[in-house]
């Protein structure tokens, strides 16, 4: 830190790998650590289709900003935005990728294994463990769950999976504008040729790998059975990703037992749905209010089901 008393105390661009110069993290800490308040860390990750090389990790600041001034920021010490390696992008209009960098040239599962060092590095030098809720937009999302989901896409991948790095998954999800059915959204925008170009630069041209890195796919009993919450927030003028979407993954978890609402303070697993107001980017650029209120509520929502967390 700055070797001050102030807070917030921001740290931008810490390197948790030397992979590239895109594997950083943002990191705030809001206020003092707490002797009295259970707290948790939010963790971000940033979507633009595993290669948009115009939207990273600062794409959470104007979020990070409000919750700093809200009621809330209470419960949660500290904050962290996540970068990773990029898809290729050569047509990208301002600034095309080039096939010499390793930072843009990334392909499945290398976004996931980012991640994963990211939150790893994290654990380690702030030893919260579970205590974490992992949000994502847009690709972010399908990120998060991929962390809940760990050996994910079969055992012929696993080498290339980096053991899941003793990563220890998180309370809670939240997920936003997400994607987690990639079949079916490339199915859905057929008439769209961009929808399967930039899941092939991600993903390479199996439709398999496409099915088995979809979260609606994931076994959660088995690779996450200590998650609590799932908040799927999505607005309806999302112009990029369809409502379908949230509607997949809300059977998908129902299916695996994942009950709705807060009603019944005995359930185990609980998930809800948080309607934003804007297109698929605005939720967090022109309008971070919006993000930040789905945080809020995924908060509020794990600090009444958690074991040990809350007032």
């Amino acid at each position: 830190m700055s070797g001050t008393d102030a807070y917030p105390q921001y740290l931008k661009d810490v390197h948790y790998s030397d992979d590239s110069e895109l594997n950083t993290v943002e990191i705030c800490i809001p206020h003092s650590p707490s002797t009295t308040e259970k707290q948790v860390w939010l963790i971000f990750i940033h979507g633009g289709a595993w290669q948009d090389p115009e939207i990273d990790a600062s794409s959470f600041r104007k979020t990070q900003e409000l919750l700093l001034k809200s009621e809330d920021i209470k419960y949660i010490s500290g904050l962290a935005s996540i970068n990773y390696r990029l898809s290729p992008y050569p047509s990208h209009p301002k600034d095309p990728s080039n096939p010499s960098d390793p930072s843009r040239n990334a392909k499945h599962p290398v976004h996931i294994n980012d991640v994963l060092a990211a939150i790893l590095f994290l654990q380690e030098k702030y030893g919260f463990e579970d205590r974490y809720i992992l949000a994502g937009h847009s690709c972010g999302a399908t990120l998060a769950f991929q962390v809940a989901m760990k050996r994910y896409w079969g055992s012929q991948y696993e080498s290339t999976f980096a053991l899941e790095m003793n990563v220890v998954p998180p309370m809670a999800v939240l997920a936003v504008e997400g994607i987690y059915d990639i079949p079916a959204m490339i199915k859905h925008h057929n008439r769209q040729p961009e929808y399967k170009e930039f899941v092939t630069n991600a993903f390479g041209s199996d439709e398999a790998v496409w099915k088995a890195a979809s979260p609606v796919n994931g076994d959660y009993d088995d690779s996450w059975p200590d998650g609590t919450v799932v908040v799927l927030a999505h607005s309806y003028e999302d112009e990029l990703v369809e409502w379908e979407q949230v509607e997949l993954m809300y059977k998908a978890l129902k299916t695996q037992g994942w009950e709705e609402g807060l009603e019944a303070p005995s359930k185990k697993r609980w998930m809800d749905w948080f309607e934003l107001g804007g297109k698929h980017d605005e939720v967090w650029k022109e309008y971070p209010t919006e993000l930040e209120r789905a945080i809020k509520a995924t908060v509020r929502m794990v600090m009444g089901k958690a074991p040990g967390i809350g007032r």
